[in-house]
């Protein structure tokens, strides 16, 4: 076959492409695409416009520095957009036609979220006001129950508000006030008043609820929307400023609720679920390892006002579906085996844009057109294709099973590049963290560099995925390391008895997150596995609650309340407590910056290994969050799959018997859970 194996190095050669954003008239999309600069250890991010048609796309920034959250002017001769390339991010405007950017704002307002105001003369942001000096000391006194959050650091003092500018340049004007974060701006379609999300409640730190204000524009009394019994996100108003529909949920099932899409008149009154008998989720829910959190893209109206678009999960699909505004049945405006990233559509809510990602490819520009049936998507750039028509990669093999109770799991294997048939290979069980979150039809470099290295990959959605329905994501309640783990124990079983090139002999297993919680209590609970890499992992849940910054809510849903409440609860499902039980040769990856599994759960795992005997390494990565392995520095994310391979190398790559590693302990017998 021509071309080659995927290396590790190939990671620091994929262009990422993110954030598409459609012009008014559909006619082009622009889009960031960020690449590695090797020399600077860091990411160049800029924007590029792509033509609807097919034509060659054309690099509309150049500066040194990350240019990000693009947003088409209404008349589409601009693009807003954020930029570090002074330093401080700030909001600059550029015309799509070339020329030199111009920059409207200034200090260390740190900008996100733009939003252009109906007639072009304004834009709306998010920021942080100045808080004045803070004096000579470097002690910081913490009063705030969320003072920290993972990938920002500690909290600043700073509460986020509302700004809008002049499109053209001038003083920057802040729109709200309170101690308290706001965000999501939207303008009404005549300008005249902006929509925003918050929650001013003193105890808004001990929740995730947050509701719809309005305020006008001229200054004023916000009025409340809404009276939500849960979060709120990405208000958008009709196209008659009547009504405003936003993404949201009532906290059924706190962090495991779907997403769903409501309208509530924009004067106030009972907001309308319209989706509620839609079981998906609205909003992107896939995980890879090119990209943190990407962005769904905006609700959308229909021109009329009779029908909302949004991107919403299935299965390990992301596809964009609509609803009528009063209600009914969801229809599915696309289908196919990808994952779809920031769904743009046009003024006319004729023509879609969006980036579009499958296991052999690692995300290009699409745009279809709506009719009568499902949008034929149209692949209309190739940023990506230089380097992909030069590799050899690991086409998915997609299985389905059932549960213990019932449920058809879904899950795939992608089988080592190269494989000789009748020879049986090693093979990874690689687990997705959340536990809400889900694998699917989306490239993922490090499964195939395992391919690529001799290991086929195992992965699987269980009980806890999104895009399954609400059942199947809430069946983790209070049973972390339970049913979860009979799924993907049933899977491995499955996949051993349907594909049979795989070693039985020769299984490791890995995880980061939720997954490295899963990886952790695998290895205290069998010894099938030889060998486990576990990442940004949760070893004590009790520990965790309080030095995470977002644990000491799993209380409220996940687990039967907090830590002195169910003391014997976070004992029991803390992996730390099988410690003795572990033979598992284990390697331990986490960033120390890490604040939603801080790297305290990784000493406690390496210490207690150390003390019981087990082959263990601890590789620690300085100033990397939780998200190290999608955004990391590059050469910490090189660093990080060679440890990787090394290790699996070492305990997984020889047939037994042969070569064989340092000695384990072997009196351990199966652990059963709980």
């Amino acid at each position: 076959m021509a071309g080659r194996p995927i290396t590790i190095e190939d990671l620091l050669d994929i262009p990422v492409l993110n954030e598409p954003h459609l012009a008014p008239d559909g006619s082009r999309v622009v889009v960031t695409v960020t690449t590695v600069d090797r020399e600077a250890d860091a990411y160049r991010t800029h924007l590029w416009v792509v033509p609807a048609d097919g034509g060659t796309p054309w690099q509309l920034t150049t500066a040194r520095g990350r240019d990000t959250g693009p947003r088409w002017s209404p008349d589409g001769r601009r693009v807003a957009f954020l930029s570090d390339r002074d330093g401080e991010r700030q909001v600059w405007v550029i015309g799509v036609d070339g020329g030199e950017a111009q920059r409207l704002t200034s200090g260390t307002l740190s900008p996100s979220e733009l939003a252009w105001s109906p007639d072009g003369r304004w834009l709306a942001f998010v920021g942080k006001p100045d808080s004045g000096p803070r004096g000579e000391s470097d002690v910081r006194v913490i009063t705030r129950l969320r003072y920290k959050q993972d990938g920002e650091g500690l909290w600043d003092g700073r509460y986020k508000q509302v700004f809008v500018v002049p499109a053209s340049g001038g003083p920057v004007r802040q729109v709200t006030w309170g101690d308290y974060d706001h965000g999501a701006p939207a303008w009404s379609p005549d300008g005249s008043c902006l929509a925003y999300v918050a929650n001013p409640d003193p105890d808004a730190d001990r929740t995730n609820v947050t509701d719809v204000w309005v305020i006008p524009l001229g200054g004023g009394t916000p009025r409340r929307i809404t009276r939500s019994l849960g979060p709120v996100q990405a208000p958008v108003w009709s196209p008659d400023g009547a009504r405003i529909a936003y993404v949201g949920h009532d906290n059924a099932c706190w962090g495991a609720t779907n997403w769903a899409v409501w309208v509530v008149p924009a004067t106030g009154g009972e907001p309308r679920c319209l989706t509620r008998e839609f079981d998906r989720s609205v909003g992107h829910h896939l995980l890879s390892d090119l990209r943190a959190h990407p962005p769904a893209g905006a609700v959308t109206w229909s021109p009329d006002g009779g029908r909302v678009y949004f991107m919403a999960g299935q299965g390990g699909n992301t596809q964009i579906a609509s609803v009528s505004a009063s209600g009914g049945p969801v229809r599915w405006e696309t289908e196919g085996e990808h994952e779809l990233i920031g769904f743009s559509m046009d003024r006319s809510a004729r023509r879609v844009a969006c980036v579009e990602s499958d296991p052999l490819t690692p995300g290009e520009v699409v745009v279809g057109d709506l009719g009568d049936g499902p949008v034929a998507l149209r692949r209309v750039s190739d940023f990506t294709g230089p380097l992909r028509r030069t590799l050899l990669l690991s086409p998915p093999v997609r299985f389905q099973f059932p549960s213990v109770d019932g449920w058809p799991i879904e899950g795939w294997v992608m089988r080592p590049v190269g494989a000789v048939e009748g020879h049986r290979s090693p093979a990874v069980l690689e687990i997705h963290g959340g536990p809400h979150a889900a694998y699917g039809n989306t490239f993922f470099h490090e499964f195939q560099l395992l391919a690529a290295h001799g290991f086929g990959v195992l992965y699987m959605n269980p009980r806890g995925s999104q895009g399954y329905g609400q059942a199947f994501t809430a069946a983790t309640r209070h049973d972390w390391g339970g049913k979860d783990y009979e799924d993907l124990m049933r899977g491995v079983d499955y996949a051993l008895a349907a594909f049979p090139w795989i070693d039985p002999e020769r299984l490791g297993v890995a995880g980061g997150s939720y997954g490295g919680f899963m990886t952790n209590w695998i290895v205290g609970h069998t010894q099938r596995f030889r060998a486990a890499v576990t990442m940004r992992s949760i070893s004590n849940a009790y520990s965790q609650w309080g030095t995470s910054d977002l644990a000491y809510m799993k209380g409220l849903w996940e687990y039967p309340g907090d830590p002195w409440e169910a003391p014997q609860f976070y004992l029991e499902r803390s992996p730390i407590t099988y410690v003795t039980r572990i033979r598992t040769p284990l390697l331990i990856l986490h960033g120390e910056e890490d604040l939603r599994c801080p790297i305290e759960q990784a000493e406690q795992l390496f210490v207690a290994l150390k003390k019981c005997g087990v082959p263990t390494l601890f590789v620690r990565f300085p100033g990397e969050s939780h998200d190290l392995s999608r955004s990391g520095r590059p050469r910490h994310r090189v660093e990080r799959l060679r440890h990787i391979l090394g290790w699996l190398d070492a305990y997984l790559a020889q047939p037994p018997g042969s070569s064989p590693p340092p000695a384990i302990p072997q009196e351990a017998a199966e652990a059963p859970g709980p």
